[in-house]
């Protein structure tokens, strides 16, 4: 049997091998809490610094004509006009290019895909990313295109007393047409179209005139099996009472449209649903979406001012800012809405904070996103600038816009 000075020591050092334990857990709970603190703190101070200058990374010198307009793509730029377009990346590099002659051309991106059509005339070209662009050429005169992440492409044609809705696959020899969707004058004319990113949907808005009185009807179509007994018809819905001027898909399953009072997010493509809406008395001075968020400014009864709002597809408000109605455009990219004036531009993140307010002489041509907290891309003047935001400092005078 063991003796009470052999059990006593057992006991002493069970105690202390639990004491060990127990500082061991309070020490790494403490180095757990100032961790999370720091990175608490970390996080605070990187959403809510703000930056009122800022200063050029690189140059890069790209033609320039009074048609030249510019798009986000790839982290880079998509810079396209009447005679040709080509993708160049943050860093200058030309990614490709394809020429052209176009009249009109508009252009749509989804992911690396891109489609140039010439409004009102009979030609478009669908770049993969990597070629000089693939050709097509209508029978009748082109009214919109836009693009899907497999490079499938919808077209609105029109026609002498109609319009139709046609689905190509640029890429198939053999089988080129897939859908066409005929519209008539009972329907009302097509005035915006998207197709959704894999292409096996498409949302499109007509105006008709009823009585006197402007109405409009909106149409889903599903190209899978779910349609194929409908016409590829799957939801419809009329509004008597306001314009419906632009459709747009957003992810995979949303749709959000656009009216003169607001809009509203659809859900469930297959089987459409409003999911919510928005409406205004003021007027909306622009209007903007992605695939999470969707928001408008509204003008303000106050003279010059507006609020810049930001929703989440369940409705839910997450931004409410008051900013000046004086301003050119509105863009939402990711999680920040940017401003352009011609007194500068102005960064805004979902949290309401002003990113960043910087004035300058002429406003860019535009302001595009990149990679990097703090980089941007701005073009102005034929060239393209990789920028970084910065803080003017007494010391040391940051970089101005010429």
């Amino acid at each position: 049997m063991q003796s009470l000075v052999g059990r006593s020591q057992d006991a002493y050092a069970v105690i202390a091998r639990r004491k060990r334990v127990r500082n061991a857990i309070l020490i790494s709970l403490g180095c757990l809490v100032v961790i999370a603190a720091v990175l608490a703190g970390t996080l605070h101070f990187l959403l809510n610094r703000q930056y009122n200058s800022y200063t050029v990374s690189s140059t890069k010198n790209i033609k320039n004509s009074d048609s030249m307009k510019f798009l986000s793509y790839n982290n880079g730029v998509l810079r396209y006009s009447r005679d040709g377009a080509a993708a160049i990346t943050r860093d200058g590099k030309e990614q490709w290019n394809g020429s052209y002659d176009m009249e009109n051309p508009e252009v749509d991106i989804a992911g690396q895909y891109v489609v140039v059509a010439d409004i009102e005339g009979k030609t478009l070209y669908v770049f993969n990313g990597s070629d000089s662009g693939t050709q097509m050429t209508m029978d009748q005169p082109i009214l919109q295109a836009c693009v899907s992440k497999q490079g499938v492409v919808a077209v609105l044609l029109e026609q002498n007393d109609s319009n139709v809705i046609r689905i190509y696959n640029p890429y198939d020899a053999n089988n080129k047409l897939l859908v066409e969707i005929p519209t008539n004058v009972e329907e009302g004319y097509p005035v915006s179209m998207d197709l959704a990113e894999d292409g096996t949907g498409l949302v499109a808005s007509f105006v008709c005139v009823t009585s006197g009185t402007v109405q409009s009807r909106v149409a889903f179509y599903d190209f899978t099996d779910v349609g194929k007994n409908t016409n590829c018809l799957v939801g419809a819905k009329e509004y008597k009472d306001r314009v419906i001027s632009e459709v747009r898909y957003l992810g995979a399953d949303h749709a959000c449209l656009f009216s003169e009072k607001g809009f509203s997010v659809w859900e469930n493509m297959k089987k459409p649903k409003e999911k919510m809406h928005k409406e205004w008395k003021q007027t909306i001075l622009s209007a903007y979406c992605n695939g999470d968020y969707v928001g408008a400014v509204v003008k303000k009864d106050t003279e010059g001012k507006a609020d810049m709002l930001l929703y989440s597809l369940n409705g839910k408000q997450i931004l409410k800012r008051e900013i000046s109605s004086e301003y050119t455009k509105a863009e939402l990219y990711g999680d920040e809405i940017y401003i352009r004036s011609a007194k500068g531009c102005a960064i805004y993140r979902k949290n309401g904070v002003r990113k960043w307010n910087c004035s300058m002489k002429d406003e860019p041509d535009a302001l595009l996103p990149t990679k990097g907290m703090r980089n941007y891309l701005m073009c102005k003047d034929g060239k393209m600038q990789l920028i970084k935001l910065s803080k003017k400092t007494s010391s040391k005078k940051a970089q101005k816009s010429k």
